[in-house]
């Protein structure tokens, strides 16, 4: 289940998935879109619901916006709906996320309202190097080559 680099592109996201079974998500600098945020929303469920076991890094570094309080309530939905299938198959989400304060913020609302997947904030993907490498030794999946080019920054 590989894709070609660069992933596919639409509504300014990228969805990679060279390195599978480590899916790279990237969102755009500019305020995505509630249609572009459902496209989000259709593309994860579709990864989720193959029920392979995958991890992800969602690089969210360039954008200088929160999501929207509808697109919040959509990912909440989603989580309601999703949840459990995501939870039995998704072993792990890197949050890609420039600012400190706003890495804090999305650690306490976490712990506060827990999804049902691993999840944890980092400033960099070498930051959340040592976090991918443990969460794919627990689930006793192998870090390939594809894999350690993205954690390494070569991707």
């Amino acid at each position: 289940m590989t894709g070609t680099r660069p992933g596919t592109h639409q509504f300014g996201l990228i969805f990679d998935e060279a390195a599978w079974p480590l899916l790279y998500v990237r969102f755009p600098s500019k305020p995505l879109s509630d249609e572009g945020f459902e496209y989000f929303i259709e593309r994860y469920t579709g990864v989720v619901e193959r029920c392979i076991p995958f991890a992800t890094i969602l690089d969210s570094r360039g954008l200088t916006t929160a999501i929207t309080a509808h697109q919040r309530k959509r990912l909440t939905e989603w989580f309601d709906v999703t949840g459990d299938l995501a939870g039995e198959h998704h072993f792990g989400i890197a949050v890609l996320i420039s600012n400190a304060i706003i890495r804090g913020a999305l650690k306490a609302v976490t712990w506060v309202k827990p999804i049902p997947v691993p999840i944890s904030p980092f400033g960099s993907i070498a930051d959340a190097a040592p976090w991918v490498h443990q969460i794919f030794a627990e689930q006793n999946i192998p870090i390939t080559p594809p894999i350690e080019t993205l954690l390494s920054g070569r991707g």
